[in-house]
């Protein structure tokens, strides 16, 4: 009986203990494995991985949850000399003796993942569209604000680099630069390689066939694409949507509508017009996309999506149809929303005003008006290569970053009222979520007090060394309660291919008093307040006010029913579709009637 003891005990000794390893840069991003395995896939022939393994899950979380706390930034305004402690840099790699972290902490950061990672349920519409894209179909959907058309796009990006995980193989573009930094891409014109695109299609097509290595790239870009994606189609002029079309047969040497390419245009023709062209002093009238001559035979019937996620009150919502086609069908309880709205725990609503001039002037008075010293957090930021394989040029960098709303240099005090850029925990705090400086404090002594630190929700891998010791960051508190301290996060501009262009990182925090309409298109925002009195584009009214949650918490100023302009060949083609769509539901449901009595 004891041989046996023995020989068991032996056997038991012998047995691979369990290990984890946790990665906190690699290919996938910040993760825990439970073998080498699946590890090694996430850091080979990466730069600069960075794991570790563990004999408990406990302590690989830990230490990945220290890791990420610690994550690359740039120096504040704040002169060295004027810290008493060390001013050494933490190691490249952390090596903790021992877990550093409360449990409360751990807790925190296992709750961020879970919520930044649990994927998006789609309506039942959404649903629809990507099976249509799945099956290898054309589409435009549209909707008005807040149905959800940039989620749906996000699921559909992330759902075609999952089926090819080739870049060339998929073209992410919008009609605009902030748009295509949204979704990961880069802006039509770029992708295209057409530069303004005023020549025509034969002609840009022709200087691709040559034998010039650019024009080779550019060439098998255009052979090898299988699906091109398109944001804010709106903006984009009918008549350079024929001459792409063109292109595409030609270059391809494929006679299908445009070259057999699949097509996902999304975007609402009520919200950005296009821009005008100009021929020297002359100014061409722009043509809508769904004017273009070969709209129909691309794209066919549009996709209405029709479920709002942004706002609960159908009353609201009701409203917000109506000003949408340029129409108000209850003034009174539009200029009932003059009244002034107050809220207890001390951040006001968000300004949205016309001109970024007249923001940049309202959010520095504010930051002015407030006691106490400045922290001035300058970005880092670092160049990368063009579609040419090109190191772009310092000019070209700083050209590209000005689109992005994180800028090049904010500075914060406490009481100051910011707004984040960066999405951090689905549904909790995201792109647009308001809140208030509180204070300042390290990462180290944000640990220690057990303050959870901000954590990106897509989980990408930081380039540059952590933060020094002595580095103070905002702590904010954010309208739902948390409170995070807020370290700097990757700002990526992607060129044609899909290669980094240009970076910038930054404290994911603007000034939050006011916000220009443009750069508030796609947000959703809580606390609203808008002035009609400078509005001067079609649907910019409808823009601004579309983006408050509830008419709660929605303030408007100067309002008068002839601000709230839609484009008379919008409207009429718009209920054209919505015309159509009534008679084949009602064609549908003789069928099914029929059916049901057969």
């Amino acid at each position: 009986m004891k041989r046996a003891l023995s020989k068991l005990k032996l056997a038991s000794n012998s047995m691979p203990k369990p290990k984890y390893y946790a990665v906190a840069q690699g290919k996938e991003g910040p993760k825990v494995y439970h073998n080498w395995d699946e590890c090694s896939k996430n850091v080979s022939r990466y730069p600069g991985a960075i794991h570790k393994s563990f004999s408990s899950l406990e302590h690989a979380e830990t230490w990945l949850a220290s890791s990420i706390s610690l994550q690359a930034a740039p120096s504040s305004s704040r002169p060295v000399d004027s810290f008493s402690h060390s001013q050494k840099p933490y190691s490249r790699i952390a090596k903790p003796k021992a877990p550093t972290l409360a449990p409360e902490v751990v807790k925190a950061y296992r709750s961020n993942t879970e919520a930044s990672t649990s994927k998006i349920t789609l309506s039942d519409e959404q649903q629809a569209v990507l099976q249509r894209i799945k099956r290898g179909e054309n589409i435009f959907f549209s909707g008005s604000a807040g149905t959800g058309k940039s989620v749906l796009l996000r699921e559909i990006i992330n759902e075609l680099k999952n089926r090819d995980p080739r870049s060339s193989t998929l073209g992410i573009t919008a009609s605009t630069g902030i748009a295509a930094i949204n979704i990961g891409g880069c802006t039509l014109h770029s992708w295209a390689g057409i530069g303004i695109g005023n020549e025509s299609a034969k002609k840009m097509a022709g200087k691709f066939i040559g034998q010039a290595k650019h024009g080779s790239m550019l060439l098998d870009r255009w052979k090898h694409v299988k699906t091109l994606i398109i944001d804010e189609i709106s903006m984009v002029d009918g008549q350079l949507f024929d001459k792409l079309e063109e292109m595409a047969r030609l270059l391809r040497g494929n006679d299908a509508p445009f070259g057999g390419i699949q097509l996902v245009l999304s975007g609402d023709f009520f919200q950005l017009p296009p821009v005008p062209n100009r021929n020297g002093d002359e100014i061409i009238t722009p043509v809508f996309a769904f004017d273009a001559k070969t709209w129909e035979i691309c794209v066919g019937r549009p996709v209405t999506l029709t479920r709002v996620f942004r706002q609960k009150d159908q009353t609201f919502v009701t409203l917000l149809n109506a000003m949408r086609f340029g129409k108000i069908e209850n003034v009174e309880a539009f200029t009932a929303l003059a009244r002034e709205v107050t809220y207890t725990d001390g951040l006001q609503p968000t300004e949205l005003l016309s001109r970024r001039e007249e923001v940049e002037r309202v959010n520095n008075r504010r930051l002015d008006q407030l006691p106490g010293n400045c922290e001035t957090y300058e970005a880092m930021d670092s160049r990368g290569t063009n579609s040419k394989g090109e190191k772009v040029s310092r000019e070209q960098m700083e050209r590209l970053l000005d689109r992005l709303v994180a800028p090049q240099s904010v500075g914060l005090k406490v009481g100051a009222q910011v707004m984040l850029i960066k999405n951090l925990a689905q549904g909790r705090l995201v792109n647009g979520s308001l809140g208030q400086v509180i204070g300042f404090s390290t990462a180290h002594d944000a640990i220690q007090r057990h303050v959870p630190i901000a954590d990106q929700e897509n989980k990408q891998p930081q380039h540059n060394p952590p933060p020094e010791g002595a580095q103070l960051w905002p702590l904010v508190r954010y309208t739902n309660g948390e409170e995070v301290l807020m370290i700097p996060q990757e700002f990526t501009i992607n060129n044609a291919d899909g290669g980094m262009e240009a970076r910038r990182t930054q404290v994911p925090l603007i000034l939050a008093w006011a916000l220009s309409v443009h750069k508030s298109q796609g947000q959703t925002l809580e606390r609203v307040k808008v002035d009609l009195k400078q509005t001067f584009e079609k649907g910019q009214a409808y823009v601004a006010v579309s983006r408050a949650t509830t008419m709660e918490h929605l303030q408007i100023l100067n309002f008068h029913p002839s601000k709230v302009v839609a484009h008379p060949r919008v409207q009429q083609w718009y209920t054209e579709i919505d015309r159509y769509r009534r008679v084949e539901e009602e064609m549908d449901m003789d069928d099914a009637m029929e059916a049901y009595y057969s």
